[in-house]
């Protein structure tokens, strides 16, 4: 059965009305969509689902205040982002503490990373430390720049760079190690 953009429009609106027939419709139908963002946060499979199943409690107590523009899809995305970013704050292990004002930029080739497959990538940014997987998710995944990682995450520019830069450098690190790139590369 296909499911199209008027079947999530009725969800929605059923959704709004605590149809929880429709809410697992709504919840099913985006896991397998957005759960591989919830697991580019974090290395744990329970960590995910905590941050998915999170970001839908707020996305069903936020769905009256959503006014049908945009893709819902979208909106969602967002929504599991701020709520990777707030788990991953309030992990006591989880510091920003590196000030550096200036960093080098390390770089990947793009080449590489366009050859590998989605899960090969995620499974890659598994072992990023969290403040480094946090920092590339927002930079890379998301688009943000240095300067609205900085303000999301309430860290300096640099400090987001070296985070930046050390994830780089541990992710090329991966690459060779995993022999998916030599070092002649």
């Amino acid at each position: 059965m296909s499911i199209n953009e008027s079947d999530i429009l009725n969800w929605i609106e059923a959704c709004k009305q605590q149809d929880r027939v429709a809410q697992e419709k709504l919840y099913k139908h985006f896991y397998p969509l957005l759960m591989p963002v919830c697991m580019s946060y974090v290395s744990k499979n329970d960590d995910a689902v905590d941050i998915y199943n999170q970001a839908f409690l707020k996305v069903f107590n936020s769905l009256k205040q959503y006014a049908n523009k945009g893709a819902i899809g979208g909106w969602i995305r967002r929504i599991i982002v701020n709520t990777a970013i707030d788990f991953i704050r309030k992990q006591e292990k989880f510091k920003f503490q590196t000030p550096i004002e200036e960093a080098i930029e390390i770089g990947i080739d793009t080449d590489i990373i366009s050859g590998m497959t989605s899960n090969e990538i995620l499974d890659l940014f598994r072992y990023l430390p969290p403040a480094q997987r946090l920092v590339v998710n927002l930079y890379i995944v998301e688009g943000h720049s240095h300067a609205e990682v900085a303000e999301k995450l309430k860290i300096s520019v640099g400090t987001s760079k070296w985070h930046l830069n050390q994830g780089r450098k541990l992710l090329q690190e991966k690459l060779y190690a995993f022999g998916i790139v030599n070092r002649t590369h």
